[in-house]
């Protein structure tokens, strides 16, 4: 995959710059956005990121194609940008419509190595795109990361995006159990539809000492029903609630364990 570090602004209002859609667009593209002074304290990954209406990337790779994960960057985007008001330093690594791997299943893919490129991170979060058969608005894990305190994290994103959404959370470390948050504010016991429990870049950030979650969001998050090219406003709100319970978590969470 080619890297390219992306300087300008990215987004403006709900859209990326037209340079930058062009890099989101394009097969292989490994592409990198810093915001802040000196290395990232929070790092944001989306490993499966393709356009609209792409269905399908890794098409050579020996595993198998996978489903794209359609617009995912978008949100993410939002939420780098609103760290920048949380004072937070952060770095974006999108791997945009790899064909011959799964970037997130290999330890060593040009994905995980951005990933994991400077010292000083306390939090990777890695935002991904729920498929057709999802059961819930939002799931979070840490798959098989120890270090992440996922349900703490998960009360933290559902104060900050309100009532209106079901998102389920992983209840213990290596399990699909979870925790659902129902949208009128009450809680149920679920199963997780994508608990990330063979994703090597959440297993490999535990190596490295640092607690990492794994976000998927349903299609209200990402696509807008008139078919426009912008994030819906869901997803804005999404994108800006995660930046809020990241402040929250980390102003919290420091040298804690899990």
């Amino acid at each position: 995959m080619e890297l390219y570090t992306y300087t300008s602004t990215p987004l403006r209002g709900a859209l990326p710059t037209p340079e930058l859609a062009r890099l989101l667009a394009q097969p292989d593209s490994l592409i990198e956005i810093a915001h802040g002074d000196g290395p990232a304290e929070v790092v944001i990954g989306v490993p499966h990121h393709a356009g609209p209406g792409v269905e399908w990337i890794a098409e050579r790779s020996p595993e198998g194609r996978r489903v794209a994960d359609e617009n995912a960057a978008l949100y993410a985007l939002v939420c780098l940008s609103a760290l920048d008001e949380q004072k937070l330093s952060s770095r974006l690594v999108v791997a945009a419509h790899a064909t011959d791997h799964d970037p997130n299943k290999v330890a060593g893919s040009p994905y995980c190595q951005r990933l994991f490129a400077e010292p000083g991170a306390r939090l990777l979060l890695e935002c991904h795109a729920a498929g057709p058969d999802a059961r819930h608005d939002l799931e979070l894990t840490a798959g098989r990361n120890r270090r992440a305190r996922t349900l703490h994290f998960a009360r933290l994103l559902v104060g900050a995006l309100g009532a209106g959404q079901r998102l389920a959370a992983q209840a213990r470390h290596g399990d699909d159990a979870a925790v659902v948050f129902e949208p009128d504010g009450q809680t149920s016991e679920g199963r997780l539809r994508y608990p990330a429990l063979r994703t090597r870049s959440l297993v490999e950030a535990e190596h490295r000492g640092l607690p990492a979650l794994h976000l998927e969001a349903e299609p209200r998050f990402r696509t807008r029903a008139d078919g426009a090219p912008a994030l819906p406003d869901a997803g804005v709100r999404l994108g800006r609630s995660l930046a809020r319970a990241i402040a929250a978590y980390m102003r919290g969470t420091s040298d804690r364990s899990p």
